[in-house]
Protein backbone atom coordinates (compact mmCIF):
# COMPACT_ATOMS: atom_id res chain seq x y z
CA UNK A 1 0.00 0.00 0.00
CA UNK A 2 1.54 3.36 -0.91
CA UNK A 3 1.19 5.70 1.84
CA UNK A 4 2.79 9.24 1.89
CA UNK A 5 3.98 10.70 5.15
CA UNK A 6 5.29 13.67 3.91
CA UNK A 7 4.98 15.75 0.77
CA UNK A 8 6.29 18.97 -0.60
CA UNK A 9 4.51 21.71 -2.70
CA UNK A 10 6.44 23.87 -4.42
CA UNK A 11 4.90 27.13 -5.37
CA UNK A 12 6.03 30.40 -7.16
CA UNK A 13 3.25 32.46 -7.36
CA UNK A 14 2.26 32.11 -10.80
CA UNK A 15 -1.24 31.17 -11.96
CA UNK A 16 -0.33 27.56 -12.05
CA UNK A 17 -0.23 27.77 -7.93
CA UNK A 18 -4.04 27.64 -7.35
CA UNK A 19 -3.77 23.71 -9.91
CA UNK A 20 -1.19 22.74 -7.32
CA UNK A 21 -2.98 23.17 -4.70
CA UNK A 22 -5.96 21.44 -5.62
CA UNK A 23 -4.01 18.48 -7.77
CA UNK A 24 -2.64 17.79 -4.13
CA UNK A 25 -6.19 17.84 -2.64
CA UNK A 26 -7.04 15.41 -5.23
CA UNK A 27 -3.90 13.14 -4.27
CA UNK A 28 -5.09 13.39 -0.35
CA UNK A 29 -8.09 12.16 -0.92
CA UNK A 30 -7.08 9.19 -3.37
CA UNK A 31 -4.03 8.23 -1.39
CA UNK A 32 -3.29 8.44 2.78
CA UNK A 33 -0.85 11.45 3.16
CA UNK A 34 -0.10 12.29 7.06
CA UNK A 35 1.49 16.22 6.57
CA UNK A 36 1.61 18.54 3.77
CA UNK A 37 4.09 21.56 3.39
CA UNK A 38 3.61 24.23 0.85
CA UNK A 39 6.39 26.26 0.41
CA UNK A 40 8.29 28.95 -1.23
CA UNK A 41 11.41 30.95 -1.14
CA UNK A 42 12.09 34.58 -2.03
CA UNK A 43 15.10 35.45 -3.35
CA UNK A 44 15.74 38.70 -2.29
CA UNK A 45 18.85 39.32 -3.61
CA UNK A 46 17.00 39.57 -7.12
CA UNK A 47 14.80 41.87 -6.02
CA UNK A 48 15.17 45.72 -8.10
CA UNK A 49 16.42 48.62 -6.07
CA UNK A 50 13.16 50.61 -7.02
CA UNK A 51 11.04 47.63 -5.33
CA UNK A 52 13.33 48.37 -2.25
CA UNK A 53 12.63 51.61 -2.43
CA UNK A 54 9.16 51.52 -2.38
CA UNK A 55 8.17 48.88 -0.71
CA UNK A 56 11.31 48.40 1.29
CA UNK A 57 8.93 48.43 4.90
CA UNK A 58 6.47 46.00 3.73
CA UNK A 59 6.96 42.46 5.81
CA UNK A 60 7.23 40.75 1.96
CA UNK A 61 7.46 36.92 3.89
CA UNK A 62 3.76 37.92 5.67
CA UNK A 63 2.54 38.89 2.20
CA UNK A 64 3.49 36.00 0.74
CA UNK A 65 2.52 33.52 3.56
CA UNK A 66 -1.04 35.38 3.40
CA UNK A 67 -1.45 34.97 -0.28
CA UNK A 68 -0.28 31.05 -0.23
CA UNK A 69 -2.84 30.65 2.80
CA UNK A 70 -5.71 32.03 1.02
CA UNK A 71 -5.32 29.62 -2.11
CA UNK A 72 -4.63 26.57 0.30
CA UNK A 73 -8.27 27.40 2.21
CA UNK A 74 -9.58 27.70 -1.20
CA UNK A 75 -8.43 25.38 -3.16
CA UNK A 76 -7.37 22.44 0.02
CA UNK A 77 -9.88 22.40 2.33
CA UNK A 78 -7.96 20.67 4.97
CA UNK A 79 -7.65 17.49 3.01
CA UNK A 80 -4.95 16.76 4.80
CA UNK A 81 -2.40 18.28 7.72
CA UNK A 82 -0.54 21.26 6.32
CA UNK A 83 2.10 24.03 7.39
CA UNK A 84 3.02 26.26 4.91
CA UNK A 85 6.88 27.86 4.52
CA UNK A 86 7.73 30.93 3.27
CA UNK A 87 11.76 31.19 3.54
CA UNK A 88 13.90 34.14 2.21
CA UNK A 89 17.53 32.60 0.45
CA UNK A 90 19.41 33.22 -2.17
CA UNK A 91 19.87 29.60 -3.62
CA UNK A 92 15.74 28.24 -3.90
CA UNK A 93 17.14 24.64 -5.09
CA UNK A 94 19.21 24.80 -1.67
CA UNK A 95 16.49 25.14 0.80
CA UNK A 96 14.25 23.42 -0.50
CA UNK A 97 16.36 20.02 -0.43
CA UNK A 98 17.05 20.97 2.98
CA UNK A 99 13.35 21.07 3.67
CA UNK A 100 12.82 17.58 2.27
CA UNK A 101 16.09 16.48 5.01
CA UNK A 102 14.46 18.03 7.42
CA UNK A 103 10.90 17.01 7.44
CA UNK A 104 11.69 13.81 6.06
CA UNK A 105 9.47 14.78 2.71
CA UNK A 106 9.02 11.40 0.48
CA UNK A 107 7.13 12.89 -1.75
CA UNK A 108 7.56 16.86 -4.19
CA UNK A 109 5.32 17.91 -6.37
CA UNK A 110 6.18 20.59 -9.06
CA UNK A 111 4.05 22.79 -11.28
CA UNK A 112 5.94 22.91 -15.01
CA UNK A 113 4.52 25.51 -17.19
CA UNK A 114 4.67 24.82 -21.37
CA UNK A 115 8.52 25.71 -22.99
CA UNK A 116 6.80 28.80 -24.46
CA UNK A 117 6.26 30.14 -21.08
CA UNK A 118 9.09 28.56 -19.22
CA UNK A 119 12.61 27.30 -19.51
CA UNK A 120 12.42 24.79 -16.99
CA UNK A 121 16.00 25.46 -15.78
CA UNK A 122 14.84 25.35 -11.79
CA UNK A 123 12.85 22.14 -12.07
CA UNK A 124 15.76 20.21 -14.20
CA UNK A 125 18.37 21.79 -11.28
CA UNK A 126 15.30 20.55 -8.55
CA UNK A 127 14.96 17.22 -10.26
CA UNK A 128 18.50 16.63 -10.28
CA UNK A 129 19.48 17.69 -6.25
CA UNK A 130 15.87 16.94 -4.60
CA UNK A 131 16.56 13.56 -2.21
CA UNK A 132 13.31 12.46 -2.95
CA UNK A 133 10.89 11.17 -5.52
CA UNK A 134 8.95 13.74 -7.58
CA UNK A 135 6.02 14.93 -9.47
CA UNK A 136 5.65 16.56 -12.03
CA UNK A 137 2.37 18.26 -13.08
CA UNK A 138 2.37 19.80 -16.47
CA UNK A 139 -0.36 23.09 -16.79
CA UNK A 140 -2.46 21.41 -18.84
CA UNK A 141 -2.79 18.22 -17.01
CA UNK A 142 -6.37 17.66 -15.75
CA UNK A 143 -7.09 15.21 -12.66
CA UNK A 144 -8.35 12.33 -14.13
CA UNK A 145 -6.32 9.11 -13.96
CA UNK A 146 -7.54 6.02 -15.60
CA UNK A 147 -4.07 4.38 -17.35
CA UNK A 148 -0.80 4.18 -16.40
CA UNK A 149 2.33 3.72 -18.43
CA UNK A 150 5.93 2.83 -17.03
CA UNK A 151 8.48 2.01 -19.26
CA UNK A 152 11.76 -0.28 -17.89
CA UNK A 153 14.91 -1.12 -19.09
CA UNK A 154 15.20 -4.28 -16.53
CA UNK A 155 17.43 -2.19 -14.08
CA UNK A 156 16.91 -2.26 -10.45
CA UNK A 157 15.54 1.42 -10.82
CA UNK A 158 12.68 0.87 -13.18
CA UNK A 159 11.55 -2.64 -11.42
CA UNK A 160 11.12 -0.29 -7.81
CA UNK A 161 8.57 1.88 -10.46
CA UNK A 162 7.19 -0.86 -11.88
CA UNK A 163 6.03 -2.33 -8.51
CA UNK A 164 5.24 0.66 -7.22
CA UNK A 165 2.77 1.43 -10.63
CA UNK A 166 1.33 -2.10 -9.53
CA UNK A 167 0.54 -1.26 -5.84
CA UNK A 168 -0.58 2.06 -7.70
CA UNK A 169 -3.18 0.80 -10.14
CA UNK A 170 -4.32 -1.52 -7.30
CA UNK A 171 -4.47 0.40 -4.45
CA UNK A 172 -6.76 3.08 -7.20
CA UNK A 173 -8.25 0.64 -9.45
CA UNK A 174 -6.06 1.93 -12.58
CA UNK A 175 -5.45 0.28 -15.46
CA UNK A 176 -0.69 -0.32 -16.22
CA UNK A 177 1.00 -0.93 -19.20
CA UNK A 178 4.65 -1.89 -19.57
CA UNK A 179 6.81 -0.68 -22.21
CA UNK A 180 10.61 -1.26 -23.13
CA UNK A 181 12.30 0.05 -25.73
CA UNK A 182 14.67 -1.29 -27.57
CA UNK A 183 17.66 -0.55 -30.20
CA UNK A 184 19.17 -2.65 -32.80
CA UNK A 185 23.03 -2.71 -33.58
CA UNK A 186 22.30 -0.78 -37.43
CA UNK A 187 25.60 0.09 -38.08
CA UNK A 188 25.99 -4.10 -38.77
CA UNK A 189 23.51 -3.78 -41.49
CA UNK A 190 23.17 -5.07 -44.34
CA UNK A 191 26.32 -7.85 -42.67
CA UNK A 192 23.21 -9.36 -40.80
CA UNK A 193 19.50 -9.43 -41.52
CA UNK A 194 17.67 -6.74 -40.11
CA UNK A 195 14.43 -9.05 -39.39
CA UNK A 196 16.48 -11.48 -38.13
CA UNK A 197 18.09 -8.87 -35.55
CA UNK A 198 14.30 -7.78 -34.92
CA UNK A 199 13.26 -11.49 -34.33
CA UNK A 200 16.51 -12.05 -31.83
CA UNK A 201 16.13 -8.55 -29.91
CA UNK A 202 12.23 -9.52 -29.10
CA UNK A 203 13.34 -13.05 -28.01
CA UNK A 204 15.95 -11.78 -25.42
CA UNK A 205 13.32 -9.11 -24.66
CA UNK A 206 10.35 -11.36 -23.64
CA UNK A 207 12.77 -13.56 -22.13
CA UNK A 208 13.97 -10.74 -19.59
CA UNK A 209 10.19 -10.43 -19.04
CA UNK A 210 9.25 -14.30 -18.26
CA UNK A 211 11.95 -13.95 -15.81
CA UNK A 212 10.72 -10.35 -14.11
CA UNK A 213 7.34 -12.17 -14.09
CA UNK A 214 8.56 -15.24 -12.29
CA UNK A 215 10.73 -12.99 -9.62
CA UNK A 216 7.84 -10.44 -9.15
CA UNK A 217 4.56 -12.32 -9.69
CA UNK A 218 2.38 -9.33 -8.89
CA UNK A 219 3.06 -8.37 -12.51
CA UNK A 220 1.79 -11.25 -14.09
CA UNK A 221 -0.71 -10.68 -16.82
CA UNK A 222 0.18 -6.61 -16.61
CA UNK A 223 0.47 -6.26 -20.43
CA UNK A 224 3.40 -5.05 -22.15
CA UNK A 225 4.43 -3.21 -24.96
CA UNK A 226 8.17 -4.21 -26.93
CA UNK A 227 8.69 -1.42 -28.95
CA UNK A 228 11.85 -0.02 -31.55
CA UNK A 229 13.94 2.68 -31.34
CA UNK A 230 14.13 2.51 -35.07
CA UNK A 231 15.32 6.21 -35.60
CA UNK A 232 14.29 7.71 -32.89
CA UNK A 233 14.80 8.40 -28.99
CA UNK A 234 13.85 6.23 -26.03
CA UNK A 235 12.00 9.31 -24.85
CA UNK A 236 10.78 10.30 -27.98
CA UNK A 237 9.08 7.02 -28.30
CA UNK A 238 7.63 6.73 -24.82
CA UNK A 239 5.85 10.47 -25.41
CA UNK A 240 4.52 8.34 -28.85
CA UNK A 241 3.31 5.79 -26.53
CA UNK A 242 1.72 7.95 -24.38
CA UNK A 243 -0.20 9.97 -27.12
CA UNK A 244 -1.21 6.50 -28.48
CA UNK A 245 -2.62 4.74 -25.71
CA UNK A 246 -4.59 7.97 -23.67
CA UNK A 247 -2.28 7.37 -21.00
CA UNK A 248 -3.25 9.70 -18.08
CA UNK A 249 -0.24 8.99 -15.93
CA UNK A 250 3.88 7.90 -16.54
CA UNK A 251 5.68 6.59 -14.13
CA UNK A 252 9.50 6.42 -14.35
CA UNK A 253 12.64 5.04 -11.93
CA UNK A 254 15.32 7.26 -11.30
CA UNK A 255 19.13 5.42 -11.24
CA UNK A 256 21.14 8.16 -9.07
CA UNK A 257 23.67 5.56 -8.87
CA UNK A 258 26.50 8.29 -9.95
CA UNK A 259 28.05 10.26 -6.65
CA UNK A 260 27.52 13.25 -8.35
CA UNK A 261 24.06 14.83 -7.69
CA UNK A 262 24.12 16.52 -11.21
CA UNK A 263 24.32 13.53 -13.18
CA UNK A 264 22.55 11.10 -11.53
CA UNK A 265 18.91 12.14 -13.33
CA UNK A 266 19.78 10.55 -16.35
CA UNK A 267 19.11 11.34 -20.30
CA UNK A 268 15.36 9.79 -20.95
CA UNK A 269 14.12 11.39 -18.09
CA UNK A 270 15.44 14.71 -18.43
CA UNK A 271 14.55 14.84 -21.84
CA UNK A 272 10.73 13.38 -21.00
CA UNK A 273 10.85 16.47 -19.00
CA UNK A 274 12.10 19.30 -21.42
CA UNK A 275 8.95 17.90 -23.40
CA UNK A 276 5.68 19.32 -23.55
CA UNK A 277 3.66 16.46 -22.10
CA UNK A 278 0.09 16.89 -20.95
CA UNK A 279 -0.15 14.23 -18.25
CA UNK A 280 1.79 14.24 -14.70
CA UNK A 281 4.92 12.08 -14.41
CA UNK A 282 6.33 10.47 -11.14
CA UNK A 283 10.18 10.30 -11.12
CA UNK A 284 10.68 7.89 -8.31
CA UNK A 285 13.51 6.92 -5.82
CA UNK A 286 13.44 3.84 -3.96
CA UNK A 287 14.57 4.10 -0.42
CA UNK A 288 17.64 1.99 -0.85
CA UNK A 289 19.33 4.76 -3.32
CA UNK A 290 17.85 7.80 -1.21
CA UNK A 291 20.34 6.95 1.89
Amino acid sequence: MIAIDSMMVCLDLSEIDEKLVAFTRSICQRLPVKKVYFVHNIKANELSEDFQKVFGDVDLGSEIEGNIADIVAEQFAHAADYEILVSEEPNTEVILADIVKRYEVKLTLLGKRTSDKSTGALGTKLLRILPCSVLVLPEKANFETARVLTPIDFSDASVHALRLSKSLVDQLNLNLEIMHVYKLPTQYFPLISEEKAVRKAEEVVKAKFTDLQKRHREIQGVPYSLIRAAGKSIAERICLQLQNGKHDLLVLGLKGNNPIPSLSLGSVPTELYNMDIDIPIWLVYSEAVIK
